[in-house]
């Protein structure tokens, strides 16, 4: 799940620690164990930059993990387009499968078996 956040928020180019922390939400302590991770496996490079006083991590993901120039090797990639699997999302929000729930147990007055959730097996 952190190494997700950290790949999604470093798509547009490279990002401090600091800078990751904000946009994830994830301690700091996590995301430099993730990145070094990732740096292994050679996912993202690790540099250091002079932030004030002290010095930052930096991390860049390679170019090969860049989801551009990914979709621009096999064919372009468009977000509006709804037919595009790479844009296959759930169709109901959390809230939406929780409160359609509600409703067929009150309407069958009892906890259904097969329950409605959000399970996206596709």
């Amino acid at each position: 799940m952190s190494q997700e956040a950290v790949i999604r928020s470093l798509q547009n180019g490279p990002l401090t620690s600091y800078q990751l922390e904000d946009l994830t939400g994830i301690p700091r302590l996590s995301i430099a164990a993730c990145c070094t991770k990732m740096s292994y496996k050679k996912k993202l490079k690790i540099g250091k930059v002079k932030m004030g006083r002290s010095w930052v991590s930096q991390y860049t993901l390679e170019p090969h993990m860049i989801e551009s120039t990914k979709a621009a090797n096999d064919e372009p990639y468009d977000k509006l387009t709804p037919f595009d699997i790479r844009n296959a999302k759930g169709i109901f929000t959390k809230a939406e499968y929780a409160s359609m729930n509600n409703q067929a147990i009150r309407l069958f007055g009892r906890k259904p078996t097969n329950e409605i959730t959000n399970n996206q097996y596709i």
